[in-house]
């Protein structure tokens, strides 16, 4: 195997790191995992003992310095960050790395874009985030472009859809990730859909996020300076979503239509499943597919397989005896 060069890799054993990382070693990079060290990957992969490893606490060791010691110690070609939640921590590394040659691929979200005014929404739509998280993205986006086009130091950032795969829940076709609305499916029973169901998600599988990285850094010169969405070939509806779990287990969906006004009305506001249906979610993929020849391993049926798989082995999810 050649060797290529040294990668770091900030929060490399999470849902998308446990592919990346095996990925970037079998290509050939060396690997620097920085973690919690409160997560362990999953699914497991031999080749995680093949990268160095470092525990940080990511706001803690920057306001101590520590990481920035860390960063110049293994003196990487190129950064993966897949957790830059705060705008300080992304001028931490706008100081840090300004001057080197050091690539910076960075993870955001589609929830940058906000309500969208056409599907399927690509990466030259304005932003127009809904709520904290997605407008720390988006300003964390900014930022980094603003210092890649300023000429300080090369940048990629890459939109993920709605992560879906074994090792964590899934969003339900209710909107959000409580798996009693799938048990409630695999039993027969009626379930809520809000606004008619018709809004979209739109799945990727954590191996197809992490595959995307890994092309943008095969593919640099395409990438640098650009934003990337990563999706599944298609979105479906939370309609669509439910009829295809229900079909899993032999049944058809039960459901009741009820606006997300009525819901709030008689049982509160639920604000995650109002997040997920009220912007949708429907990226092309096409600029990921020209330049840097992504091609999703996973459909999104197969995404909600895998991850309904691994419910069913935890015993998140049951199925009765005779079905």
């Amino acid at each position: 195997m050649i060797r290529k060069g040294r990668v770091l890799v900030i929060g490399g054993t999470g849902h998308i790191g446990s592919f990346l990382v095996p990925m970037l070693v079998s290509e050939g990079y060396e690997v620097v995992v920085l973690t919690r060290g409160l997560t362990q990957p999953f699914p497991h992969n031999f080749l995680f003992s093949r990268v160095s490893t470092e525990i940080i606490d990511r706001y803690q060791d920057e306001q101590s310095g520590r990481l920035q010691n860390i960063i110049k110690k293994y003196q990487p070609e190129a950064i993966i960050d897949l957790i830059c939640f705060e705008p300080q921590s992304a001028d931490y590394l706008i100081e840090l790395l300004s001057g080197s040659d050091a690539l910076l691929l960075s993870c955001g979200t589609a929830w940058v874009y906000g309500p969208v005014q056409k599907v399927p929404v690509d990466e030259g739509h304005p932003r127009n985030p809904l709520n904290d998280y997605a407008r720390k993205k988006a300003l964390i986006e900014e930022k980094l472009f603003q210092a890649c086009h300023a000429g300080k130091f090369p940048v990629v950032l890459i939109h993920p859809g709605h992560i879906t795969g074994a090792g964590k829940t899934l969003v339900t076709p209710f909107g959000d990730h409580n798996p009693e609305t799938l048990q409630k499916i695999i039993n027969g029973e009626e379930i809520f859909l809000l606004d008619g169901g018709f809004s979209t998600l739109h799945h990727v599988h954590p191996f197809d996020v992490a595959q995307l990285f890994v092309k943008a850094l095969k593919y640099r010169k395409k990438a640098i300076g650009e934003s990337f969405n990563c999706g599944a070939s298609h979105a479906m509806t939370f309609y669509g979503m439910g009829v295809f779990f229900a079909s899993l287990f032999g049944k058809e969906l039960r459901f009741r239509c009820i606006q997300l006004e009525e819901y709030t009305e008689q049982f509160g506001f639920p604000e995650e499943a109002y997040y997920h249906v009220r912007q949708g979610c429907c990226m092309s993929i096409e600029k990921a597919r020209e330049l840097l020849d992504f091609q999703p391993a996973y459909s999104p049926e197969q995404a909600i397989i895998d991850a309904t798989n691994y419910l069913l082995q935890q015993g998140v999810l049951k199925v009765k005896n005779n079905e």
